[in-house]
């Protein structure tokens, strides 16, 4: 399955504790942790690396934003 890619605009960000503080995301229906960041200069390490966590069967989300890319697992995989 391929790393879905959403304009950052179109994503609701949260904080949430779980061992820590964490970046979250919620897009149609599925909330997602945040991996990674990448700035704009770095496309391809950041399709890179989303398409190795989709090959380990995760569900990812790219966002990308005017400054740079982030990489989202969808939470309930990283919980489990």
């Amino acid at each position: 399955m391929l790393p879905l890619i959403v304009v950052e605009e179109l994503i609701s960000t949260f904080k949430f504790w779980n061992q820590g503080i964490h970046d979250g995301m919620l897009h149609r229906s599925d909330f997602y942790i945040g991996l990674q960041q990448f700035p704009l200069a770095e496309r391809s390490q950041a399709y890179s690396q989303a398409t190795l966590e989709s090959s380990k069967g995760l569900k990812v989300c790219i966002t990308v934003s005017k400054t740079h890319y982030t990489i989202w697992v969808e939470l309930r995989s990283q919980l489990t």
